[in-house]
């Protein structure tokens, strides 16, 4: 009984019968089981890493944080990009024409990993990080140490993540999930280990947090190839004309990353901490990870139809694409109601997840809220773009808008506090999210020209 309105639910909500409407539902449902794992563990370790550190310390931990959010967009966009070519020439079955994409793209990633850890080890030891971190809570080598590890283990992360790229593309997601969650599984059970000792090592918190994704994605690597083993990646597949069209796709969703995701999402946390102070980052980072499960659960929804409208726009299935679109922007308004009721318990929420320790001021779990509400809106436009590679005006719109965000934020920083940084933050999504959403609308009515279809 219950299974027949599980199967009549998934119906309702995901458009069509046909394979890859159910292949999507199937990936979302696994994927909300392992998000809902990763999220508790979350939730859990925020506790835990705060009776280890005092809220200074961890501060600066979440503003390190920041940083490693910064160099997991280093690879240049290189694997956005073979996720949507390998998933094009996969649903031509160009199985040749897939491999080389994955051979390239790992080879390019390869060697930026290593010009980046060159770069790393020569500049972070002449770094004054309690300046950078507004902290004097730390010594000088502890913050150099937990800086230089958390960058390293990041800087290889962003190369063997691709593994997890791969699943992606081939409109497999939920694998990519299982192995983020087994990663934060491990750090939690390395917190919970540390949590019977001494208080307040720094470095010993950022190695749980950076190693253990670094050796899940190492160890299915072996599995992974072994499955699909016509893709595995060989010297011989490497072909650099291929390349050209991948660094080329790159760079652009690098630009997008670099602007939209990394300045204004990544730098949140370190304006915070040098407008405000390492404590209003613990106010602010704790509202963000409340109010995140809004961005977590819609993100898991749109994930496997980025490459499922890659695969629809190859088979010229444009009904598909509208009726799918619809269906997501409905649920996106149904994310809206549930976090409204968030936002109303909030404070319930907050005295019984981390106690009377931290008080977080209602003003920042509001503009935090209206932050993801608009950051939801973008994103629901701009997986139907990337989908189909069009992704020339996302490029522009990330630029100005995040060059207008700096410029509020840097001039009148001192005066916003953190509800102003975030609000601006929120603003700069909507701004954005309209433009995306017109384009969006001339794509799936085959209208766009010019600049609108590039």
């Amino acid at each position: 009984m219950s299974d027949n309105i599980l199967r009549h639910s998934l119906r309702s909500i995901w458009p069509g019968n046909d394979n890859r409407s159910s292949l999507a539902a199937k990936n979302i449902l696994v994927s909300f089981i392992a998000k809902g794992v990763a999220v508790l563990t979350s939730f859990l370790l925020v506790p835990l890493t705060l009776q280890f550190l005092n809220q200074e310390i961890y501060g600066v931990w979440l503003t390190i944080s920041s940083i490693l959010f910064w160099f997991t967009f280093f690879d240049v966009g290189l694997g956005n990009g073979m996720r949507n070519y390998l998933s094009e020439a996969w649903s031509k079955g160009e199985i040749e024409k897939a491999k080389k994409y994955v051979s390239t793209t790992f080879a390019f990633l390869f060697i930026l990993a290593v010009f980046f850890v060159l770069i790393v080890c020569v500049i972070v030891p002449i770094i004054d990080f309690q300046q950078i971190y507004n902290t004097q809570a730390e010594s000088q080598d502890i913050l150099m140490w937990a800086t230089l590890i958390s960058l390293l283990m990041t800087i290889v992360f962003f190369a063997i993540r691709n593994i997890g790229t791969i699943y992606v593309a081939l409109q497999l997601p939920a694998v990519n999930d299982v192995l983020l969650v087994l990663g934060s599984v491990f750090t939690l059970l390395i917190i919970y280990i540390y949590s019977f000792f001494e208080k307040g090592n720094l470095v010993w918190v950022v190695s749980a947090f950076t190693i253990p994704p670094v050796l899940i994605f190492s160890i299915a690597a072996i599995p992974t190839f072994r499955r699909y083993h016509s893709i595995c990646p060989s010297l011989k597949s490497i072909d650099y004309s291929l390349g050209k069209s991948l660094i080329n796709k790159g760079v652009g969703f690098f630009f997008i990353q670099i602007t939209s995701c990394l300045v204004i999402y990544g730098s949140s946390n370190l304006f915070v901490a040098h407008y405000s102070g390492p404590v209003e980052v613990t106010h602010y980072g704790i509202a963000y990870k409340f109010f995140n499960l809004l961005s977590v659960a819609y993100t898991i929804f749109l994930t496997p139809y980025w490459s499922a409208y890659t695969d629809a726009y190859a088979k010229n299935d444009i009904e598909w694409i509208k009726k799918t679109f619809r269906k997501t922007l409905l649920v996106l308004g149904g994310m809206f109601i549930i976090g409204c009721c968030m936002f109303i318990t909030a404070p319930l929420f907050y005295s019984i997840w981390v106690g009377d320790s931290v008080n977080i001021p209602w003003q920042i779990s509001f503009v935090t809220f209206i932050y993801i509400v608009m950051f939801n809106l973008n994103n629901c436009a701009t997986f139907l773009i990337n989908g189909l590679n069009k992704i020339k005006v996302q490029i522009i719109t990330s630029v100005i808008f995040t060059i207008f965000y700096l410029i509020v934020v840097m001039s009148f920083g001192d005066s916003f506090g953190v509800t102003g940084i975030v609000l601006s933050m929120a603003i700069v999504y909507f701004m954005m999210a309209i433009i995306h959403l017109y384009q969006c609308g001339l794509l799936i009515n085959l209208k766009a020209r010019s600049i609108w279809n590039e």
